[in-house]
């Protein structure tokens, strides 16, 4: 009924806003009246008091079910008004028609009096038309709204290129430029039409002929390099604001200064100016201006935020909406990691269910699709690093989500406005937030702290723990306690995030208690203080990613329950005793994709058993092993190799402390293997290294060695024809002193990176005849082989 009031209220104006806002606020009530007798039923356990609290909870369901009625029965009532009174199938068109008169007036106004930066351009665009032979040609200008596609498509000389065309379609083209056609006194000079009146009249002469259409306003495609620069902003915000008059000195500093936070947007520029241009020209009436830049671009509704970006916004699909609109939750110029991105649109409840896909993977067609409107950058070229949004997009988002009553950000400066947020985004001190918040903290759904110092100390955590009960994605920084005490008071949570730190080292029982729990995230693994953690485990249900800054061992009684924890696919490292063994030989991870293993001495003989009973894990792709000590010399680690035997799945093995792994004879499981690390390598054999060689899938190989390890150099002798599907060659800290490669050996090689080999003084001539190598990084190696690579540059021009 919600969804069917919502989809028959698609207008922005009037009552069919209201009705969207007040069914929102109903839909939120109604959630907060359930989700607070929940988190009071299991946190309390009042069972003496359950039959009042029930009682309470029908009487506001009730009433908000009136409360509903009564907003249906407004909106029939309208919409059966305005369709006798022939109103509604006409409102929506001339909405439509106001924004495109208010869109073509600013877009005119860009180009009043000459547009700029579009010269380079513009020729390349001329160029690209004229060149060519008779086909159908496409020249497409793309890019986000108010990049100036339309003016650089207007500017490519429309009148000129209009006359130019007629001249070859008209036989009698002079003849009507000097307008004397006899016994027709009214004839005008055809230089002297209009360029509405020329196109008119290149389209009758086109009816039949070929000819050029320009299609604007498609919002698909992403650029986001064609901002104008500093020098051309300058000259287009002085064009209207001074309109070619002198100004005073002292406000170039100012001007600046907002032209920059307009970032080469052209449109963005035109509303700033035409704001200042209105205003006294000093240096006091412009301060008060140059701090609220971004305030003032969406404050009228004639403003760029609703005529040109908000366009970006308006078009998306309902389902994308949401997903955009919390990327302002991150602070300005902030990298977003993408797999916690993904991670918490899923907790969120943003995602649709699409019959049997992965949410994950549902998450990640979303994100593609914001690439694709350019709503989104790609900050590293691959968005599985990190993604994150132009500045005027955030303002966008921020401020339609305050509108909307999506999240809020707060800062330093608008602490003491008191509100009562849904989620909320603190980038500020987490204490200063404390002592002069005035919020309503009782419905807040997400929370995330950004802010400059935001250690969580026990005073703030004790806070958290008490006003924010209902949340359900809870995103902390570092945090100085041992534990976490009252976890369980987050009935709701879905998504944990704190980030790493060396002190917590104990989870609390009260976790098992957060059934709605998917993702339990405490930074990436890089200590080796092991963190304590209920072998329970099983009891949350809805568990996917378990990340941790140190290995998790668990504790306390594991029998008696033969439960399985089916969407559980990632633990990052698990100490391997005998609650972890105990767990993987009932089979409680049936679908677990990562695991890391540490081995600690007491287990050592137990590995290969251990990694046996993995073998039932047939989704496994990717292993991690942690050799805590160097117990398991040389070719004793060939039995735990022969053990991965079976593992058909796995395509990412990492071993720590491989030691003298390679120093002996072996063969090298699993078989589907194309990505392969060993650190502390302490010597490479011949045999080892033809052993590793003869992997006929492998794709990428990293050798790391030991910093510490003082013993001979040894040299590296990769024979012909092996490696032969190896595209990615990774050396560190190896105490090598040559490497040999023979003919045919690594034929697929792209890339290479050699780091901190300091005894190594050449690289092998073959190498350079590798016709698909396009990559090699050499740093911190000897004297020599840099004077090497600089004679190869000098002599190959390369």
């Amino acid at each position: 009924m919600i969804n069917h009031l919502l989809n028959t209220s698609k207008s922005k104006k009037g009552i069919h806003n209201t009705v969207v806002n007040q069914i929102r606020d109903v839909a939120h009530l109604a959630e907060d009246v359930i989700d607070t007798f929940v988190a009071k039923v299991v946190i309390y356990k009042w069972r003496t008091m359950q039959g009042k609290m029930l009682h309470d909870v029908a009487d506001k369901v009730d009433k908000i079910k009136t409360t509903f009625n009564e907003i249906r029965d407004k909106k029939i009532k309208y919409d059966t008004f305005k369709e006798n009174n022939n109103q509604s199938a006409s409102e929506e068109e001339e909405e439509d028609k106001e924004r495109a008169q208010l869109l073509h007036k600013l877009r005119k106004n860009v180009e009043e009096e000459g547009a700029v930066g579009f010269v380079h351009d513009s020729k390349v665009v001329i160029k690209r038309l004229l060149e060519g032979g008779s086909n159908r040609k496409v020249v497409s200008v793309v890019g986000m709204g108010g990049l100036g596609k339309t003016t650089l498509a207007r500017k490519c000389r429309v009148r000129e290129n209009l006359l130019g065309l007629l001249k070859h379609l008209m036989p009698n083209f002079e003849q009507q430029c000097r307008g004397n056609k006899k016994g027709k006194k009214n004839t005008r000079e055809i230089t002297s039409l209009s360029e509405e009146e020329l196109k008119n009249l290149v389209r009758n002469c086109l009816e039949s002929e070929t000819y050029l259409v320009v299609v604007d306003d498609l919002w698909k495609k992403q650029d986001w390099d064609e901002f104008l620069s500093e020098e051309e902003s300058w000259e287009l915000f002085c064009r209207k604001v001074f309109r070619g008059e002198d100004y005073p000195s002292d406000l170039e500093t100012l001007g600046k200064q907002m032209v920059q936070s307009c970032g080469g947007l052209p449109l963005s520029i035109i509303v700033l100016a035409g704001l200042l241009a209105y205003k006294e020209k000093s240096h006091r009436e412009w301060s008060k201006v140059v701090g609220h830049v971004n305030w003032y671009l969406t404050q009228d509704e004639t403003q760029v935020k609703d005529i040109v970006l908000k366009l970006s916004y308006d078009n998306l699909p309902r389902r994308l909406k949401p997903c955009f609109l919390y990327l302002g939750i991150f602070p300005e110029d902030f990298e977003i990691p993408v797999t916690p991105l993904l991670q918490k649109w899923v907790a969120e409840g943003f995602i649709q269910d699409i019959g049997n896909r992965d949410p994950y993977e549902v998450a990640e067609d979303y994100l593609y699709e914001l690439i694709d409107r350019s709503l989104v950058q790609v900050a590293k070229g691959e968005t599985n690093g990190g993604v994150h949004v132009h500045d005027l997009l955030r303002d966008l988002c921020i401020s339609q989500s305050k509108e909307d009553k999506v999240f809020e950000v707060c800062t330093n400066n608008n602490n003491l406005i008191p509100t009562k947020p849904r989620r909320l985004s603190i980038h500020s001190n987490m204490g200063h937030y404390m002592s002069s918040s005035n919020n309503d903290h009782s419905c807040i759904r997400s929370l995330f702290l950004f802010g400059p110092d935001y250690h969580v100390s026990g005073r703030e955590w004790k806070w958290l723990s008490k006003d924010f009960k209902l949340v359900r994605v809870l995103e902390l920084g570092p945090t100085r306690l041992s534990t976490l005490s009252n976890l369980g008071n987050f009935i709701h949570l879905r998504y944990l995030r704190i980030e790493a730190t060396p002190h917590l080292i104990f989870v609390p029982s009260s976790i098992l208690n957060l059934w709605n729990l998917q993702i339990i995230d405490h930074g990436y693994f890089r200590y080796l203080i092991q963190i304590s953690f209920p072998v329970q485990m099983w009891k949350l249900k809805h568990l996917r990613h378990l990340n941790a800054q140190g290995p998790i061992k668990l504790r306390g009684s594991c029998s008696g329950s033969d439960e399985k924890m089916w969407n559980l696919q990632t633990i990052s490292a698990l100490v391997v005793n005998r609650q972890a063994t105990s767990l993987l030989k009932k089979g409680t991870f049936p679908n677990l994709k990562r695991i890391g293993l540490v081995v600690v001495s007491g287990y050592k003989g137990e590995l290969p058993k251990f990694l046996k009973s993995l073998q039932q894990l047939s989704y496994l792709n990717k292993l991690e092993i942690f050799l805590e000590d160097k117990y398991d010399k040389g070719c004793k680690l060939q039995e735990m190799l022969q053990s991965l035997g079976q593992f058909n799945s796995l395509t990412f093995l990492k071993i720590d402390n491989a030691f003298d792994l390679l120093t002996c004879a072996l063969t090298f499981p699993p078989p589907n293997l194309t990505e392969l690390t060993l650190s502390e390598i302490n010597c490479i054999t011949d045999e080892g290294m033809n052993g590793l060689g003869n992997h006929t899938k492998l794709k990428i190989l990293r050798l790391l060695g030991a910093r510490s390890y003082d013993g001979d150099c040894f040299e590296l002798n990769c024979v012909g024809g092996s490696f032969p599907q190896l595209e990615v060659f990774e050396m560190f800290h190896l105490n090598l002193g040559k490497w040999k490669l023979g003919n045919d050996a690594m034929p697929r090689l792209q890339s290479v990176i050699v780091h901190g080999c300091k005894s190594l003084d050449d690289l092998p001539n073959e190498l350079w005849s590798l016709n698909g190598l396009e990559n090699v990084e050499v740093t911190r190696c000897s004297e020599q082989i840099y004077c090497r690579l600089i004679s190869l540059k000098t002599n190959n021009g390369v």
